[in-house]
């Protein structure tokens, strides 16, 4: 792990735990789909990391916190990259289920029950976009 990790902004922090997030999803059932992987660099690039840094996050994703947002549309971004991870494989599994909901809380959720998963997952399968899906989910 680098110094440099220590001089990052909340918000990179909080980038690099919310990618920590997907890997860990994403690895849950033992396999990383080609799929997962794709969307692993798409959303890692997405939000600015190198490839190496994706690399070191999922190569050891147990160093990095989970910092929650502080605004409802960054933490409803971070639930549908991670509900989109879970069905990028084409199976959910238990273990995923799991994850997403201990997840949920720890983004500042009451409980998976505030989270429209279902709505989130027919607008994934539907082809939208995160902002698309806020905007229909508010």
């Amino acid at each position: 792990m680098s110094i440099a990790k220590y001089f990052e902004s909340g918000e990179r922090q909080q980038d690099l735990g919310h990618f920590r997030n997907l890997v860990l999803i994403a690895n849950v059932d033992g396999h990383l789909d080609e799929r997962e992987l794709g969307l692993l660099f798409k959303i890692g690039h997405h939000i600015g990391l190198t490839n190496t840094q994706i690399g070191e996050i999922m190569d050891h994703p147990k160093d990095y916190a989970v910092i929650p947002p502080i605004s409802k549309d960054e933490r409803m971004e971070m639930i549908i990259d991670m509900i989109r991870m879970m069905v990028s494989d084409g199976k959910i599994v238990e273990g995923e289920e799991k994850l997403i909901e201990r997840y949920a809380v720890k983004l500042g959720y009451k409980s998976i029950d505030d989270v429209d998963v279902e709505s989130i997952i027919a607008l994934i399968e539907r082809g939208e976009d995160n902002d698309t899906i806020i905007t229909e989910l508010n």
